[in-house]
């Protein structure tokens, strides 16, 4: 596995936890609007990288200023599972706080197999969209100017299995997330809203969900 060779101290992402960000290079399986990463993480070709072992040193050596770690991308989850497995055993292994991983909630699979080893304790998933709302064909536009994408029926199941296994799990750490892009009405907005409070009811459960305003930072890096 490859990291971007650079590792950031986060006070905002996981509220009152002092976290170390770490970015994932394997890419990202889709190209959103507005992404702060996009340009610098996933298109740019990185010569220079961290390995698995410089990561593991990085938090021997400094993993005591820190009481989480979240792994982002890209999309880290679209590394091979073993790997991942491996990695993080050797993460608990010699760091004791928080494990948290963002993500688009494109691999339901590998997520519940991180739930079910213990070796995650939160997810931070992005609802981009009303997906249970959005027909493929009709909606193809939107799918296109929010994701960069135009998924199949198959590929928004998974994000909402996703979804319901972030609030299932009922992780204090986890946070059910959307951008508030600005080309998008607030009706989008208060349908996600109103599907997550019907998750969090059915399972009752008290997962956070986060609308967090749209930043246009095109002309700086992360």
């Amino acid at each position: 596995m490859k990291f971007y060779k650079q590792v950031m101290r986060t006070f905002v992402d996981l509220p009152g936890h002092h976290s170390l960000l770490i970015h994932s290079l394997v890419g990202c399986n889709m190209h959103c609007f507005g992404c702060h990463n996009y340009d610098e993480i996933v298109a740019k070709k990185h010569e220079e990288f961290f390995t698995e072992e410089d990561i593991i040193q990085q938090i021997q050596l400094n993993g005591y200023f820190f009481d989480a770690i979240i792994f982002s991308g890209g999309e880290f989850l679209l590394e091979k599972i073993e790997p991942i497995i491996n990695f993080l055993n050797r993460i608990r292994s010699i760091f004791h706080g928080l494990i948290i991983i963002n993500t688009n909630g494109t691999s339901p699979d590998k997520m519940k197999t991180l739930i079910n080893q213990k070796l995650v304790d939160g997810f931070h998933i992005d609802m981009k969209l009303p997906y249970h709302l959005l027909d493929i064909n009709e909606d193809k536009e939107i799918f296109q100017a929010i994701m960069g994408i135009e998924p199949t029926q198959h590929f928004l199941e998974k994000l909402l299995t996703s979804i319901e296994l972030v609030i299932q799990q009922n992780s204090p750490y986890s946070q059910i997330r959307t951008v508030k892009y600005p080309i998008l009405s607030d009706e989008f907005f208060e349908e996600i809203e109103y599907y997550i409070k019907t998750l969090n009811q059915k399972y009752q459960t008290q997962v956070e969900y986060r609308i967090n305003e749209f930043l246009d930072i095109s002309h700086s890096k992360i």
